[in-house]
């Protein structure tokens, strides 16, 4: 009987003080701490049809566009317009014929001089007209002498001419290749006895 009454009013003594116990009090925000916001999962849109990122669309798009690049212009080796006699101290060069590219718009002959002796002892120089006027072109150029280079310079058969060139040194004669398409053209040297060892043949191809 005794133990009965004693766990009665232990019962009433836990319930008063659950009773009397003060209500838990929230935290109060003082406006520095931000309210979390949860973002909602949101699965991405899937890639339209054809916009996925394939090997050949990467590549595409690192290529230069081609109205940025510049048209690939025909281009020919370095000497093809160009051609280089050469000579020494004797009246003689080392090409009887040269080939001349029709696809050149100017052609230049070079003589380059590899001997020892002054141009007005041994000198050259490279003199380009029809084949059938070589020897009136020749015989005025005597005339004119080596301070006109041996060439008259009112002599209008001549295409193309150069200066006298002495040992070691080295001059040029261009021309149009069109030129070329209106007969037979040969080159040479007016230098006084030089013509019939320094002569050759053009050939437009």
């Amino acid at each position: 009987m005794k133990r009965q009454t004693w766990v009665i009013v232990c019962s009433l003594v836990l319930a008063a003080c659950q009773r009397q116990a003060p209500p838990a009090q929230q935290p109060q925000s003082d406006g520095s701490t931000k309210p979390s916001v949860e973002i909602p999962n949101t699965p991405e849109a899937p890639p339209k049809p054809g916009s996925e990122a394939t090997p050949e669309a990467v590549l595409a798009a690192k290529e230069t566009p081609v109205e940025q690049v510049a048209p690939a212009q025909p281009l020919l080796p370095p000497g093809d317009c160009s051609f280089i006699l050469h000579a020494g101290d004797t009246p003689s060069w080392d090409a009887a014929n040269i080939d001349v590219p029709s696809a050149c718009e100017k052609f230049t002959i070079k003589l380059e001089h590899g001997g020892q002796m002054p141009r007005w002892i041994m000198g050259h120089n490279v003199v380009v007209a029809k084949v059938e006027e070589v020897n009136a072109v020749e015989r005025a150029g005597i005339g004119a002498g080596p301070y006109r280079s041996y060439v008259e310079p009112s002599d209008k058969r001549v295409v193309a001419r150069s200066k006298l060139a002495g040992g070691g040194e080295t001059v040029s004669a261009t021309f149009a290749t069109a030129k070329l398409r209106s007969g037979h053209f040969a080159y040479f040297c007016t230098f006084p006895g030089h013509l019939k060892g320094m002569r050759g043949t053009l050939t437009l191809h």
